[in-house]
């Protein structure tokens, strides 16, 4: 939806942002047993005087790519699978996250006063060493601290200290990642090679039938990257492909959703595809669940749920959170050409972020036919809501 949908902040989290503001920033939090539930983040807090994707709005670049303060939610969403010369092969994940406590910003004369608060998750998997590292920042926007802003030289500048997403230029034409945390960095340049993407209806993702229960979406859906990425304080020359989500929302989810499983596959011949459900509290999907089909030539094909069928193969059970996530999916989508038939297979077994919030966001490789013919290519699948505590499960089945 990442829809990626979104790893994000929680009932509790107000909460937690609330002491962020008293300090300038938080970094390592050690992961909680249960951590934060995401679905309660997008379904259940106070939308009161926030906006609310409501109807089809215009896009306009690059200033849509900077923030949009007046919804609740908005994160900027980046993963990628890429590779050395020798053919070492990485999955990274860097998403900056926006979370407006009130809808307006708080009247006192200070440069630490803001209504809003920034968190980042990096996530690295080094697949050849069978290693996954996760890291997490906090801020306030406030003191130069995080934002999300237009930039007369690179089109927009979303940063969190030193993690950051920039533009290349004054259009945005290009963007430039960078993040680290002790001996594990990237440094990637990216250049998208196909007009956005505009999510569902022209960029209105609806996620319920509920009026205003839906997000403004768009994607870069292929971006060429090349870069670096540091690991352990060794050097890796990279270079692969990228994908860049963009979505503001307020109260985004139904009241009956406990979860999602969100994909997005770049195939070897050119397309691309976006697609999601949303669990429900019975066990059944959500009917607005949807997706995207971006041809080679940057057309695309909303898929309904009924275009598209994902069967689990197996299951990974979590040593730290106990969730048990799907792992390894059988995937038919109709598309205008004919079915594309794929199995998805994870890089890593263990690619759960166990953060403030904990959710499962991996490198997949994916295999299969498009219209009978042979096709291959990589991609991230997302899975929320399946690190419930017990209570909170109990709670799903009533």
């Amino acid at each position: 939806m990442k829809h990626r949908l979104y790893p994000f902040i929680l009932a509790g989290a107000a909460v937690i942002a609330l002491g962020i503001l008293g300090v300038r920033g938080l970094r390592g939090a050690r992961a909680p047993e249960y951590s934060a539930d995401v679905v309660a983040a997008l379904g259940g807090s106070s939308t009161e005087g926030f906006a609310r994707a409501l109807t089809v709005r215009p896009f306009v670049f690059p200033a849509d790519h900077a923030a949009h303060g007046e919804f609740q939610t908005e994160w900027w969403y980046n993963t990628g699978n890429l590779s050395t010369a020798e053919g070492r092969r990485f999955g990274i994940h860097f998403t900056i996250f926006r979370r407006a406590l009130s809808p307006t910003m708080p009247k006192r004369d200070s440069e630490w006063a803001t209504n809003q608060v920034y968190f980042a998750d990096f996530a690295l998997a080094d697949v050849s060493a069978n290693q996954f590292y996760v890291y997490e920042r906090f801020s306030r926007s406030a003191a130069g601290l995080a934002g999300a802003e237009p930039d007369p030289a690179q089109g927009v500048r979303i940063w969190l200290e030193d993690w950051a997403i920039r533009g290349t230029d004054s259009q945005a034409s290009g963007f430039h990642l960078k993040a680290g945390e002790g001996d594990i960095a990237l440094d990637l340049t990216l250049r998208p090679t196909k007009p956005p993407a505009l999510q569902g209806d022209r960029g209105l993702s609806l996620k319920s039938s509920i009026a205003g229960s839906a997000s403004y979406y768009y994607s870069l859906t292929r971006n060429e990257a090349q870069g670096t990425i540091t690991v352990k304080g060794e050097t890796f020359v990279v270079s692969g492909t990228t994908w860049f989500d963009h979505e503001f929302s307020t109260s985004v989810l139904g009241e009956n959703a406990v979860g999602w499983d969100w994909f997005s596959i770049q195939l070897d011949h050119g397309r691309e595809v976006m697609f999601f459900t949303i669990r429900q509290k019975d066990g059944g999907v959500e009917p607005n669940s949807h997706g995207t089909l971006i041809e080679a030539d940057g057309t695309t094909h909303e898929l309904p749920l009924s275009a598209y069928t994902i069967t689990p193969l197996g299951t990974w059970a979590s040593e730290r959170t106990g969730a048990v996530y799907p792992s390894g999916w059988r995937i038919t989508i109709q598309t205008p050409t004919g079915d594309l038939l794929l199995e998805g297979t994870p890089l890593l077994l263990n690619q759960e972020l166990n953060t403030t919030t904990a959710y499962w966001e991996g490198a997949t490789r994916f295999t299969g036919t498009d219209g009978g013919v042979p096709v291959s290519g990589y991609g991230y699948v997302e899975l929320t809501g399946y690190n419930r505590s017990p209570a909170q499960r109990e709670y799903s089945r009533q």
